[in-house]
């Protein structure tokens, strides 16, 4: 299989990206328009109706266009981000153009990286081994960012003498 993804050139394989990402955001997005559809025939149609809601509207209109494109480069929330925009209906042409840009990234990032790590999986042993070194050194990395974060936050509010009770449940 390798070899045959290999064996495709470079636009064929960014191509082939863009297209699963646009198809992958686009059914998110549906499937948000759907439950904001099937949600206005039931009981909770007030709340499709409040003004709370409609400032919601307004904001993925005006602001949702850049949290779309940026989806892509993350993990864990695209698939969240890309269904509140159909729940809160997003201008589907504002949509399209804000996932088409966020495709072009993300096909990127997987024609590019996301290929060499498969590559380096495929390969044997020692690419397992590179791959699974280089993923715990950035979550490592990761770890120690937050870490000093918290620290250097907990020192600020020690000198400024606010403390933070956390959240509280």
């Amino acid at each position: 299989m390798l070899e045959r993804i290999h064996s495709l050139p470079y636009p064929g394989v960014f191509l082939f990206f863009w297209c699963l990402a646009m198809m992958r955001s686009h059914t998110m997005y549906w499937i948000g328009r759907g439950i904001t559809a099937g949600t206005a025939r039931t009981r909770w149609v007030s709340l499709l109706e409040s003004p709370v809601y409609a400032r919601a509207q307004a904001w993925s209109a005006r602001w949702g266009v850049l949290a779309v494109p940026v989806s892509f480069l993350t993990v864990g929330i695209q698939s969240v981000i890309q269904l509140s925009a159909g729940v809160a209906r997003m201008p589907l042409r504002r949509y399209v153009a804000a996932t088409a840009a966020g495709a072009i990234a993300w096909a990127a990032v997987y024609t590019t990286i996301g290929m060499a790590v498969l590559s380096a999986w495929l390969t044997g042993p020692i690419g397992r081994i590179v791959v699974i070194l280089a993923a715990a050194a950035l979550i490592a990395s990761i770890v120690v960012r937050r870490r000093r974060r918290r620290t250097a936050i907990a020192e600020t509010a020690g000198e400024t003498g606010f403390v933070s009770r956390g959240r509280q449940r």
